[in-house]
């Protein structure tokens, strides 16, 4: 929930005609992981934060909007369970979010 309300907060207000969140799932077999992405049609994260996007309380909101939790909340999630998360750039000013979780193996 936290990457949507992340990736509705990144667009700015005006033309709905061709803001856009897509939320794209599967499965890569060859790293043996469950992929869930998250893209906007946003300006993207600058550079110099894209380092510090994960941690607890960093935010690049204005005060009173944010409190900076929310990735950071999703990243310990992830990690709790073998998983990751990942940001890459997904075309030029712009990075996509990516929930990496481990297959479950049943014997």
């Amino acid at each position: 929930m936290n990457l949507l309300l992340n990736a509705a907060q990144a667009i700015p207000e005006g033309h709905a005609d061709t803001n856009e969140i897509r939320v794209l799932a599967w499965h890569d077999e060859s790293k043996g992981v469950v992929v869930v992405a998250v893209e906007d049609t946003g300006s993207g994260i600058a550079p110099e934060v894209k380092s510090r996007i994960l941690e607890p309380f960093f935010t690049t909101k204005p005060v009173g909007v944010g409190t900076g939790l929310g990735l950071s909340i999703c990243y310990g999630i992830l990690e709790g369970f073998g998983g990751s998360l990942e940001v890459e750039s997904a075309r030029e000013g712009s990075d996509l979010p990516r929930a990496l979780a481990r297959e479950r193996t049943h014997a």
